[in-house]
């Protein structure tokens, strides 16, 4: 990677065999100071007034030059870099996939998911496929091209459930699978889920839809029902996931929950559910370790960003705290919280930096809750926010050591 040097610089966040992820310092937050045109190779320029700017439709295995130029000035810089290697493209229409909005595409898009080779992709063109869950593997690469919508039926009864314990068979461990709230519990898998698995990529600019609504799972927002409703997201013990561009919306619960995961990065993601919907989080790092979330959108209807780390019970069996969470250029709008520390933060939470981001009529910016009794297995340490825009937010910062979440 190559950068000029000026009175704004270029950061090169990620790059992959069909995108990449750019970030414009020029000292502005979520958005620029000022707009920029960018010319990805010999195509067409784009502008933006983006901080962070996800690029797709690159062409794998080759040299690319990204040329940014600041408009008032003229001035201009370079990033280059050389994509990485794609083996094979799977198109889910190929495998009996429609995206007609009406037929069930569950089948066609499971068995392109489980085809894919390593190095390889699974494209999903533009059209609306309707599904129940998907289970995603290792070394999977997922594209959702520009007007694909994955979007999620909504009848109960065609999802399976996740046991929230299994005793080992030799008595000497348990394995969680179904969670709720920081406990171990009967739930639905999430819409798209990821158990145990590694080295995986989603992105594109298409949507994910939960398609939940007061008419169905939202319905339920005051019963403590089981099996749990579903995440739009859940990744469960995985390593190295990257999500670029995408939008997640309409969530039955929190949205995006990654749990005891590692090296976990979102760009540019949009989250949207409507502010009056019910445990509706954008994303939820539950005992989680280096999380990174640049240039994300949320405006939703409870937390914009909650990290935790599990309830008594999960922090005495597996006691594994939050650690190095960052949060950079991101828009937090209409939410309970901006960044919240908690309520389930039973094994801790260490080193959260939170900078260059605007939080936009929220309940609370920083906000940690926890409760009694949970000693000295529950420390929070090293949190930091740095260059914060507040706008129309209630209360900046509230600290709750009794918080109501159990008898």
């Amino acid at each position: 990677m190559h950068a000029v040097e000026g009175d704004f610089e270029l950061r090169l966040l990620h790059f992959a065999a069909r995108s990449a992820v750019m970030e414009i310092i020029d000292g502005g937050r979520y958005d620029t100071l000022c707009p920029y045109r960018i010319r990805v190779g010999e195509k067409e320029p784009f502008e933006t007034e983006r901080t962070v700017n996800c690029l797709f439709d690159l062409t794998p295995d080759c040299d690319v030059t990204v040329r940014v130029t600041r408009k008032e000035t003229g001035e201009e810089k370079t990033i280059t870099f050389h994509t990485l290697y794609e083996s094979v493209s799977l198109n889910v229409r190929d495998f009996g996939a429609r995206g007609d909005g009406f037929s069930d595409d569950t089948p066609a898009l499971q068995a392109a998911i489980a085809a894919c080779p390593k190095d390889g992709r699974v494209v999903v063109p533009a059209g609306v496929y309707q599904f129940t869950c998907l289970w995603l593997k290792s070394f999977l690469h997922l594209t959702l091209e520009k007007n694909a919508v994955l979007r999620a039926f909504t009848d109960e009864s065609r999802l399976p459930v996740l046991p929230g314990e299994i005793t080992y068979y030799d008595e000497t461990d348990e394995y969680q699978l179904g969670m709720w709230e920081g406990n171990p519990l009967p739930s639905h898998p999430g819409l798209i889920s990821a158990l145990n698995a590694e080295h995986i990529l989603l992105e594109g600019e298409g949507v994910i839809d939960g398609a939940a609504s007061y008419e169905n799972w939202w319905r339920k927002e005051r019963v403590k029902a089981l099996p749990a409703r579903p995440r739009l997201l859940f990744l469960s013990r995985c390593e190295d996931v990257t999500v670029v561009g995408l939008t997640f919306e309409n969530s039955p619960a929190w949205t995006i929950h990654p749990w005891f995961c590692e090296r976990v990065s979102f760009f540019g993601t949009e989250v949207f559910n409507p502010k009056v919907s019910p445990n509706t989080d954008g994303i939820d790092p539950e005992s989680c370790t280096d999380v990174l979330l640049a240039g994300m959108h949320f405006s939703l209807g409870d937390d914009c960003i909650a990290v935790k780390s599990g309830k008594i019970y999960m922090a005495g069996r597996r006691h594994t705290p939050s650690r190095r969470i960052t949060v950079r250029q991101c828009l937090l709008e209409n939410g309970h919280g901006a960044v919240t520390l908690g309520s389930e933060i039973a094994s801790g939470v260490y080193d959260v930096m939170v900078e260059d981001c605007v939080f936009r009529r929220t309940d609370r910016g920083l906000r940690i809750k926890t409760r009694r009794g949970r000693g000295a297995e529950s420390v929070i340490d090293g949190v930091v926010f740095r260059g914060i825009e507040m706008d129309e937010v209630r209360t900046p910062f509230v600290i709750n050591c009794f918080y109501y979440c159990d008898p």
